[in-house]
């Protein structure tokens, strides 16, 4: 299934569109709708936690058992703060 979407550009921004399109040969529809799919995915894994960085760092210490996330944050916003 498709559907139409109508897009109000800059024309700069369209002119690097049109380029990118055909340097990759392809249109510059197919080039939006890739960009929107891989946004769309990365708004997936942001929205569940998932991030190449969160990713790379989970895990790489070790937190006492009875450590409070929530409690941490909060105490480290109010010293930046001065709250």
């Amino acid at each position: 299934m498709t559907a139409t979407l109508q897009v109000t550009l800059d024309p700069r921004v369209l002119e690097h569109a049109e380029q990118e399109a055909r340097r990759r040969r392809t249109t510059v529809a197919e080039v939006v709708a890739r960009q929107l799919q891989v946004m769309a995915l990365n708004w997936q894994d942001s929205e569940a936690g998932k991030t190449p960085l969160t990713d790379e760092l989970r895990g790489a210490i070790s937190l006492p058992p009875q450590f409070d996330a929530r409690d941490e944050l909060t105490k480290q916003l109010a010293r930046k703060h001065g709250s």
